[in-house]
């Protein structure tokens, strides 16, 4: 399998997370969706990240989409319950966090392309309360120690790709203090090997502005 993406994405960090946790081999091309787009866009047809090449050349996108069939895989160690009710949990906090990082992403993208006097401040407050309400409830609904309860899901994989991005990219809406439970979360999880294995190599970032 070819895992194509850098790490500065969070959700191309979270399929990488559960190919590691999964011990399903993988080697990866790290071409860039902004200094590559043309040899990107050969694979994955919106130019988007993460994809995944599989063995006989079938090509995956969308993150989701992704994990859904390494889920399959990987049978009663997947990183999310089969059915029920402690699957819709995973799948509730899993989006809650997923959608918090599209508002926080909004918020990056929009001041990485466009300069001061062309960005649209109601969209920047918009974004940026949504965000706000979404680190709100995430902290509201966590659990412990993890946060659907006892054990590691892709809920945890999300939270925590979203506060590394977060803290790296656009923190302002991260509160030490309200979201004090989210960020030690994400501390813990970071300290985890299948999360260390995808450390950021120092090429793997989004050009600042």
């Amino acid at each position: 399998m070819i895992l194509v993406g850098q790490y500065d994405s969070p959700v191309t960090r979270r399929v990488a997370i559960a190919l590691h946790h999964y011990g399903i081999p993988f080697t990866r091309d790290t071409r860039s969706i902004f200094g590559d787009a043309a040899a990107v866009g050969k694979i994955s047809p919106l130019t988007r990240i993460p994809a995944l090449v599989l063995d006989d050349g079938e090509v995956l996108i969308d993150s989701a989409a992704i994990l859904d069939h390494l889920d399959e895989q990987a049978d009663d160690a997947a990183l999310i319950p089969a059915s029920g009710p402690a699957r819709r949990l995973v799948l509730q906090m899993t989006a809650l966090a997923q959608g918090t990082l599209e508002k926080v992403a909004a918020v990056v993208y929009e001041r990485h392309f466009h300069s001061p006097e062309h960005r649209s401040t109601d969209w920047l407050d918009r974004c940026l309360g949504q965000a706000r309400a979404g680190l709100d409830e995430l902290t509201r609904r966590l659990a412990t120690p993890y946060a659907c309860g006892a054990t590691l899901t892709h809920a945890d994989v999300m939270i925590t790709t979203l506060v590394w991005y977060m803290q790296d990219r656009m923190d302002e809406v991260l509160s030490p203090t309200a979201h004090a439970s989210l960020i030690t979360l994400a501390e813990h999880c970071e300290i985890l090997p299948v999360f260390r294995a995808t450390a950021l190599s120092d090429f793997e970032k989004m050009p600042r502005s």
